[in-house]
């Protein structure tokens, strides 16, 4: 067991002394200038022996910088992709046609309450004038369902007008990391920040061009909620919501619109390359934190709107809880 133990700490001792050369190398050559000529083709093999271990970390971290400047092209392209689209709805016409099915059995049944409530409070003022005021809401309900997969549409296509008009495929040229760096730490300490900046902004995005089709579907939901007086306050909810992820992409547009005008003027202020550098990636990178806002808003106006829910829900429960 001894003699394992010695063997033990020899191997650590030699890992240890090959992590302190690495360090050492890394150290002398992190700073060093990104375009040195010592790696090129040379034909003394001693000084190429001499300036291998410096040439593989400078390979490495060229490599690596490549990586992340291409990826954060890459989330640029792709991200100015979804600003300006969105899926058709005539793509899930099928499926919208079923749940307008659903709903016209529902507002059915809504008027056949209504003309009971009418007939039960016929003799009753007030109840005569509330019942001519649900049937005015029954009836703009009505035409709105009947015409609501058009009114979504027309709400894409004017978003989409708008994102055109505020901004176009050129402006990413802007937003795009050069990679003439001069520095590998300079380097890492610019492209580490934009890769989680623009990965938010076209998550974001994305998720935005994934739940059109759900808002597809909310929509007529939210016209129904809307004009029920029990519920309308619901629908309101949803029809803020739905405005607010579908024009989303129209606000990042105008963002980018302030942006590049900013980026293309002749400011002082961002004269510096390193300002400059940051400056792009945070911008770009706020419309990510535009839209989170926006989704965490929405989330939390469904939250607000559950609480009167469970806390019935919760008194209901406790309630029965406390009888047994």
């Amino acid at each position: 067991m001894a003699d394992l133990s010695h063997v033990e700490k020899v191997v650590f001792l030699k890992l240890y002394l090959l992590i302190a050369c690495l360090l050492v190398i890394l150290s002398g050559t992190a700073h060093a200038d990104m375009n040195s000529t010592n790696c090129q083709g040379n034909n003394d093999l001693l000084n190429t022996l001499t300036n291998l271990p410096g040439c593989i970390v400078e390979g490495f971290f060229s490599y690596t910088i490549s990586g992340l400047v291409s990826s954060s092209q890459g989330l640029v392209d792709s991200a100015f992709k979804f600003i300006f689209a969105s899926p058709d709805p005539l793509w899930f016409c099928i499926q919208y046609n079923g749940l307008m099915a659903v709903l016209e059995s529902l507002y059915s049944i809504v008027l056949m309450c209504l003309a009971m409530f009418f007939i039960l409070r016929s003799n009753d003022a007030e109840g005569r004038a509330i019942a001519k005021k649900w049937l005015e809401n029954m009836i703009a309900m009505i035409v709105l369902l009947s015409f609501s997969f058009q009114l979504f549409q027309m709400a894409l296509d004017f978003n989409t007008y708008l994102a055109t008009s505020f901004a176009n495929e050129s402006m990413k040229n802007l937003f795009g990391i050069q990679p003439d760096f001069t520095s590998a730490i300079f380097a890492l300490v610019i492209l580490i920040p934009a890769i989680s900046m623009m990965s938010m902004t076209f998550l974001t995005l994305l998720v935005r061009y994934l739940l059109i089709p759900f808002l597809l579907f909310l929509f007529p939901i939210a016209i129904f909620l809307y004009f029920i007086p029990i519920t309308q306050s619901w629908g309101r909810t949803f029809i803020k919501i739905i405005a607010a992820i579908v024009f989303m992409s129209a606000i990042d547009a105008l963002v980018i619109l302030g942006l590049s005008s900013l980026f293309t003027s002749t400011d002082p202020n961002l004269a510096d390359s390193l300002v400059k550098a940051f400056a792009v990636v945070f911008g770009f990178g706020a419309l990510g934190i535009i839209n989170l806002a926006l989704f965490a808003m929405s989330i939390l106006s469904i939250i607000t709107q559950s609480k009167p829910v469970m806390g019935a829900v919760g008194l209901t429960v406790a309630g029965r809880v406390l009888r047994r």
